[in-house]
């Protein structure tokens, strides 16, 4: 009797099912193991709190009294959303960054069908195990997010410029429209370079025609009212926003050396050339050894292959812009190893896996990828803020409700984990520094339980401040390279530990032994 026709479509649905429940589970285990540490994580999971405590959603702030407009919020917003929905903790901050991995490596699988037909999982498989994709998976940073955002315009505009219908193509048109609003709402123009690859990669194949083909005034709709509502509102709100964002955002970062991030001439070799190489092993040996062997006719194979020119401006195009650019950092190119993956599929497919050596191979390196995201805890590293955490609440009963961090950048991780506001203060005959308030007027608002914290080059010029604004404080055990001075103020009484301060210390002297 023949099987009922439901039957392998079930059977398919099921492994369809359990496939995303493998790559889910392998993209969130032990994400929540390593603290986070300063500055991105701490600054990240600081204005998400702030959303989400104020329940202002619209405007980034580090602090009640600053706001922050570096990033567009759709991070904020993920990770505010995470910890309302599992609390707050180091997985719930990195969550969305583990599922936009997870998304990624789904939307590699549909790339597969249409670039390596003959084994459709191995750009997924490839670009799972890549190291940088993976490591990048446990930051808390725009970058994993963004990575979704952007393969997800190239797999749409795949099945675009091979749309069967005009229906088939305007609802490509209209979901490349979304995903390119939704990167710019991650990080702005940097989210829209694949979708400029892909219109050079239409002008190149059929000119005018190709553009043609690809824009929609439909998909420019989607795009300004899921890419740039929130912008517009902020900019009616805060005039002065969107100034910034051009001028310090934009033109400062490719520009200038304004940002510090390896503008000299050599700064690309010097941050993308390691990034690329490390972080695409363990395929890369392999890449190189399929391309010697078939290097015989391959610029006449390239001509003749759109997917292969398709592929160049994905690859070729952003990376020229961050080359040209003088603000560069390893995370930026984590789009591209999305085409690395398939490039490095289209070679060497069709891969041999029936070998249980190469598949436990393959297991024990994807496994040593997740370990990898545990390993940190065991560190002792400076920029630990669940570690400085536990060393200011040794000392201090009742937490504080603000940490000042004074002439130094702040450690915003400590919000996360004291629950205190933090802040940047200025003495006050120093230069004043963008987002940070000036000492003498901070210490006259009562903002209840305050704690400063100061690198010990400056300590001495801020007891002299202090005592000049008759502020009295005790002066706690030193923490992490900080010296910390808890102020008196009338509502907030600081209980001694037996840590380092006591009830007969003299205000504004050093702790008894």
């Amino acid at each position: 009797m023949p099987s009922p026709p439901s039957l392998p479509v079930s059977r398919a649905a099921w492994r369809s099912w359990l496939l995303l429940a493998c790559v889910i589970a392998y993209a969130c285990l032990l994400q929540g193991v390593r603290p986070l540490y300063s500055p991105d994580e701490g600054r990240y999971t600081n204005v998400a709190l702030g959303m989400l405590d104020s329940g202002d959603w619209m405007r980034p702030m580090l602090h009640p009294e600053v706001e922050h407009w570096s990033k567009p919020p759709l991070t904020y917003w993920s990770i505010a959303a995470s910890f309302a929905t599992f609390g707050r903790s180091e997985f719930a901050a990195r969550l969305p960054g583990a599922l936009a991995f997870a998304g990624a490596i789904v939307l590699m699988l549909r790339l597969g069908r249409r670039f390596v037909p003959r084994q459709p999982w191995l750009p997924a498989l490839v670009y799972a195990s890549f190291v940088f994709p993976s490591l990048a998976a446990n930051l808390v940073t725009t970058d994993s997010l963004l990575a979704l955002w952007e393969i997800a315009q190239v797999a749409v505009f795949v099945e675009l410029w091979h749309a069967a219908t005009p229906q088939a193509a305007r609802r490509a048109r209209l979901l490349l429209g979304l995903a390119a609003g939704l990167a710019f709402m991650t990080k702005g123009p940097p989210g829209l370079l694949a979708l400029a690859a892909c219109f050079a990669f239409a002008f190149w194949s059929e000119r005018g025609r190709g553009l043609y083909r690809t824009f929609g005034w439909d998909a420019l709709l989607v795009f300004l009212l899921v890419g740039g509502a929130w912008y517009a509102v902020i900019a009616w709100r805060e005039p002065g926003v969107l100034r910034y964002f051009v001028v310090e955002e934009v033109v400062n970062r490719v520009a200038s050396d304004k940002m510090h991030r390896n503008a000299e001439w050599y700064g690309a070799f010097k941050v993308y050339l390691p990034t690329l190489l490390l972080g695409s092993l363990p395929w890369l040996p392999l890449l190189l050894a399929a391309a010697w062997k078939s290097r015989r006719g391959a610029l006449a194979r390239w001509r003749a292959d759109d997917q292969a020119r398709l592929l160049t401006c994905w690859l070729l195009l952003p990376l020229a812009v961050f080359v040209l650019a003088r603000s560069r950092l390893p995370l930026y190119v984590l789009p591209l190893f999305a085409p690395l993956a398939i490039l490095v599929a289209r070679a060497l497919a069709p891969l041999d896996l029936h070998s249980r050596g190469r598949l436990t191979l393959i297991a024990l390196w994807c496994a040593a990828l997740v370990l990898a995201r545990a390993l940190p805890a065991r560190l002792d590293v400076d920029e630990d803020d669940r570690r400085l955490a536990r060393d200011i609440a040794a000392q201090l009963s009742p937490v504080p409700d603000e940490i000042a961090f004074v002439e130094t950048a702040p450690r915003f991780g400590l919000r996360f984990y004291l629950g205190s506001t933090i802040e940047r203060l200025d003495l006050p005959d120093e230069p004043p520094t963008p987002q940070a308030e000036n000492l003498s007027t901070e210490v006259l608002e009562q903002e209840g339980c305050r704690l400063l914290a100061v690198r010990e080059d400056a300590r001495e010029a801020l007891e002299r401040a202090l005592t000049v604004h008759e502020v009295e404080w005790w002066r706690l055990r030193d923490a992490r390279g900080y010296a910390l001075l808890a102020e008196i103020e009338g509502d907030c009484a600081w209980k001694a530990q037996g840590t380092g301060m006591t009830e007969n210390t003299p205000p504004g002297a050093p702790p008894a032994p």
